[in-house]
């Protein structure tokens, strides 16, 4: 089994979903699969890890150097489907030259990308505080930052061998999210079309907990529908990581849809962050 960061699995495998994806029959791997924002901005920080993620920096000095690795990405990578929040703020980025404040985004942006910092920090304390910082840098509603710490959290516990039960008993009595809700509960209640921390942070733990193995559970995401690539991508980085491993034809896929310059940063960090954990 090759490794790959599982949340490029699964925003790939849902991207040709997103957003049309309920009520149909999901098959993974097609033709026009493709990476998006949540990929983009996972390998910006995965980039940051890579150069300054052990490095003895303040937390301003963090948040300035991932600030301009995710305005530098996104100008690599414009037409990938960003947030309108975040496009405003990558715009007063261009315009004025200097970092901008946050948002008061609830938006699920900042959960999307974490789950390198799983991988990077040893202890979850350490995690969760990364995790923070660069939530910190695009978003200061408690909500979008509150999406990023747990989905980090959750990762970081898969990875060092949590049960599925212990991980669902933290993250509902730190993060204080409702995970009582079944899959077919989550359809029914229909309210999943936004892409929001307060409804697709859940739903990708819920999709996690549901799922057999990794694919099993890119699947259930996807079956959710809505924001159906960012909800796999959430559920995939802590699917990987729970369970280990990938199929050899889904990373294969996945690969085949990523650039010369993501692939690099890929392999880099694999051999640095990835490798070692397993």
């Amino acid at each position: 089994m090759e490794k790959m960061i599982g949340a490029i699995c699964g925003d790939i495998l849902g991207s040709t979903y997103e957003f049309g994806s309920k009520d149909k029959e999901i098959y993974l791997m097609h033709d026009e699969d493709h990476f998006t924002d949540d990929s983009v901005l996972t390998f910006a920080l995965a980039e940051w890890a890579l150069e300054y993620g052990n490095v003895p920096l303040g937390n301003g000095e963090h948040k300035y150097l991932l600030a301009k690795k995710f305005y530098e990405f996104t100008e690599k990578y414009p037409d990938k489907a960003y947030g309108l929040m975040y496009v405003d703020w990558i715009c007063k980025y261009e315009d004025t030259g200097k970092i901008p404040m946050p948002n008061n985004s609830y938006g699920n942006g900042a959960a999307m990308r974490v789950s390198p910092v799983a991988y990077v920090f040893d202890e979850i304390e350490t995690v969760e505080k990364y995790a923070r910082l660069q939530a910190e840098v695009t978003h200061c509603n408690s909500e979008g930052i509150r999406g990023a710490c747990a989905i980090a959290a959750a990762t970081k516990m898969a990875l060092d061998g949590w049960d599925k039960n212990e991980i669902k008993d933290y993250i509902s009595n730190k993060y204080y999210y409702d995970l009582s809700m079944t899959l077919e509960e989550i359809k029914v209640k229909g309210d999943h079309f936004r892409a929001i921390c307060q409804e697709t942070v859940p739903q990708a733990l819920i999709a996690f907990f549901a799922g057999k193995d990794y694919c099993d559970v890119i699947l259930k995401a996807i079956s959710i529908g809505g924001d159906c690539d960012t909800v796999a991508a959430m559920a995939g980085g802590i699917a990987f990581a729970y369970y280990k491993e990938i199929p050899d034809e889904i990373v294969k896929h996945c690969l085949r849809c990523l650039d010369k310059e993501l692939l690099g940063i890929y392999y880099k960090f694999k051999e640095l962050y990835i490798d070692n954990k397993f």
